[in-house]
């Protein structure tokens, strides 16, 4: 049985929360809740509190820090224009600014922030949030448990609704998969050079995915005493040794890492899973590979192979309007154009539009003659056929 840890409560939205003003070189009100400081315009500050606020009670699920070790709130600062954001970021660091959002740690608690780019945020701030929290309770992490649960929580978001949303993220599962010898768990969570282990972001998510998912409850349990002996004024190399001497304590490390690559291998990635979808799609049998074309959007949404075969099954299906929405998200996401076309020509088709079939053949010819010259040449002349009939 996985253990599911994504419990999100309403109740752990900001609370007593009061406006003051902020430092005058940038002028926004300031919203306190009980965990931030959010710098921003009041509409934008509201929104914010909420997320920044849902974050903290999802990451707090599984690391169970007090609260009241908190040495002040934590700091959020938003910008809507870009040059503001980066001319103030570009102020406090040396070297390019990261796009979207990024955390500024100092050694004066007081001066660290998280400062975000709003509008251009999506892909950097959930990293760059949790690396917050964790540092605010932990200033020198281990190397696996930042990276780790940084990959881990980049797909925390909120939907439309505002309702905090997680899908598990496998998107370093087939890197780690292909490598041909994995270094041993142990090693991982040694590792004070990340830089100098090839795949260090996926071999450190690897492990946190296995610790969460592992039906051996001793090794979710030996984790969770691990973060017990994580300490504010700790060096890296100190809390690296207080976190592996836990979990040493409670497991045989050879039986550990034999059930970590079995882990590993258990689980489909997001190729396992479209060749599965293939095959069952070829092998008529559409409602498992739909099932399995979806469990492939589950850990990648963006991409356009899964979009494509669910257009062709819902076409199958005689459900043209599903057809053409999917053939359409699929051409977005990068499918080739002719490929698309050829099959969206064919879906107006059979949805009566002879006109647009037409078009869309005679488009598809041009991109890719050698690949669909000849059928596009012939489908145009059935459909005149056809509109010539009416």
């Amino acid at each position: 049985m996985r253990y599911n840890f994504f419990l999100f409560l309403a109740s752990a939205v900001f609370t007593h929360a009061i406006f003051a003003q902020s430092a005058p070189e940038v002028g926004f009100p300031v919203l306190r809740t009980e965990h931030f400081e959010i710098h921003a315009a009041p509409g934008d500050a509201e929104i914010l509190a909420r997320q920044m606020e849902g974050r903290f009670a999802a990451y707090n699920q599984v690391f169970r820090f007090n609260p009241e070790r908190l040495a002040r709130p934590l700091r959020v600062r938003a910008f809507r224009d870009r040059e503001q954001y980066e001319r103030y970021v570009a102020a406090r660091i040396e070297g390019p600014v990261p796009p979207g959002a990024v955390y500024l740690h100092f050694a004066q608690a007081e001066l660290r922030e998280l400062v975000i780019h709003l509008g251009n945020e999506s892909s950097t701030l959930p990293f760059q949030a949790f690396i917050q929290f964790l540092r605010a309770f932990v200033p020198n992490p281990p190397a696996w448990i930042r990276d780790g649960f940084g990959v881990h929580f980049a797909t925390l978001g909120f939907d439309s609704e505002g309702e905090l949303t997680h899908r598990e993220n496998l998107i370093w599962l087939d890197a780690v998969k292909a490598m041909p010898e994995l270094p041993s768990p142990e090693s991982i969570m040694r590792t004070l050079t990340p830089e100098t282990m090839e795949n260090f972001p996926g071999l450190a998510w690897s492990l946190v995915s296995f610790f969460l998912n592992s039906s051996n409850e001793n090794y979710l349990r030996s984790l969770a005493e691990g973060f017990m002996m994580l300490s504010y004024p700790n060096t890296v190399e100190e809390n690296i040794a207080g976190v592996v001497s836990r979990i040493t304590m409670w497991n045989d490390m050879g039986d550990l890492a034999r059930d970590h690559l079995e882990y590993l291998y258990s689980r489909n990635s997001f190729i396992d899973l479209i060749a599965k979808g293939q095959a069952a799609y070829i092998g008529g049998r559409p409602a498992e590979a739909a099932a399995i074309f979806r469990s492939a959007l589950e850990i990648r949404s963006d991409h356009y192979a899964p979009w494509y075969y669910l257009g062709l099954m819902a076409y199958n299906a005689g459900d043209t309007v599903t057809a053409e929405r999917y053939y359409r998200i699929a051409l977005s996401f990068g499918a080739d154009n002719a490929s698309i076309l050829f099959a969206m020509a064919l879906n107006a088709a059979t949805a009566g539009r002879t006109d647009e079939a037409i078009a869309l053949l005679r488009q598809t010819a041009v991109l890719a003659p050698d690949r669909f010259g000849e059928r596009t040449e012939r489908l145009i002349e059935q459909l005149d056929n056809i509109r010539e009939r009416r």
